[in-house]
């Protein structure tokens, strides 16, 4: 089995020399890289792609061989599953992994900006020593209503911790009818964001959910909220996140994902009250260690003709590839 990595060109998510060949390497052969050539995309027989990497119609084309292809991440939305399918190829992606690391930035950023240490900070570093130094309210964690727009992996990790610090968490999401733990009560899209002191989005990016966050929803949100994204930046319209921020609609917007990653715009990095992490919400070295070994063990099972229940397209092999798994 011909396995061929394909490491984004951002920032390395393969170590050099990570993976040299060894006894366990016996059953299959596995090459890195960032920039693959049509000669490796057509030997391949199974392809795993990292954060960043763009499967699109003309990648596929060079896929001669391929039977599977895994995406290291939870998300698809930057994968044409559609050519996949055409061509017989298995698509998958990692499930839920990273995503205790998620809720933990999330809280963080939370945190961070309900305890004004944007505002602190600023402060300190211009020579002042008050603890009236911010802006807006400051409140007490069982004080305050922290929404979630979608409610599955992240979602509920979040809720976990949050409610263990006392918050009053509600949270929407079409697929998820309640809470079974009790720690969260489920919403209305409308009546979230009329009442959240902090909106934090957790859903996928997908052609309903693209710009949920637009200027209607920033105007429908309490006023002097706090917008959190650990999700996808596309999910937020920027240039109305800014106008919103401008208004003073929303307070705080701290942002994992941006729409224009890995170059947000200037407004976005130069607003004082705007705090931006370059993608790393899902990151720690267990994540990633995690990461990489779920994306292999889910090839190889794919390889193997093995039922892997992450897969997107499991009606698509066609018979040549039947026959080959």
């Amino acid at each position: 089995m011909n396995i061929l990595m394909i490491d984004s060109q951002r920032v390395n998510y393969v170590d050099p020399g990570e993976y040299v060949p060894g006894p366990e390497h016996r059953r299959y052969s596995l090459e890195v890289t960032s920039r693959p050539s049509d000669e490796q995309l057509a030997r391949a027989e199974g392809i795993i792609a990292f954060h960043s990497v763009v499967i699109d119609a003309p990648l596929v084309a060079r896929m001669h061989r391929c039977r599977a292809l895994v995406k290291a991440t939870i998300g698809l939305d930057d994968v044409d599953v559609e050519a996949l399918s055409a061509k017989g190829i298995l698509c998958s992606n990692i499930g839920s992994v990273g995503a205790e690391e998620v809720a933990e930035h999330a809280l963080a950023l939370i945190l961070f900006a309900q305890r004004k240490l944007l505002d602190y900070a600023r402060h300190t570093r211009q020579g002042g020593w008050s603890w009236r130094a911010h802006t807006g309210e400051v409140k007490a964690c069982a004080d305050t209503v922290l929404g979630l727009i979608g409610y599955g992996a992240t979602g509920r990790a979040l809720a976990r911790r949050a409610a263990a610090l006392g918050y009053r968490i509600r949270f929407y999401d079409p697929g998820v009818e309640r809470c079974v733990a009790g720690i969260a009560q489920g919403d209305t899209l409308e009546s979230l964001l009329d009442t959240a002191d902090v909106i934090s989005l957790h859903l996928p990016l997908t052609p309903d959910t693209a710009h949920l966050m637009n200027d209607g929803r920033f105007l429908r949100m309490k006023r002097g909220a706090t917008l959190v994204n650990t999700a996808r930046g596309g999910l937020v319209d920027t240039d109305a996140l800014l106008r919103a921020l401008q208004s003073g609609g929303v307070s705080m917007a701290l942002l994992d994902v941006v729409e224009e990653e890995p170059a947000p715009p200037r407004a976005l990095i130069e607003h004082e009250r705007v705090l931006l992490t370059p993608h790393a919400a899902f990151y720690s070295e267990r994540s990633l260690a995690q990461l990489k070994a779920n994306a292999l063990e889910t090839m190889l099972g794919l390889l193997q003709g093995k039922t892997v229940k992450t897969v997107v397209n499991p009606d698509c092999v066609s018979g040549e590839a039947k026959g080959n798994a």
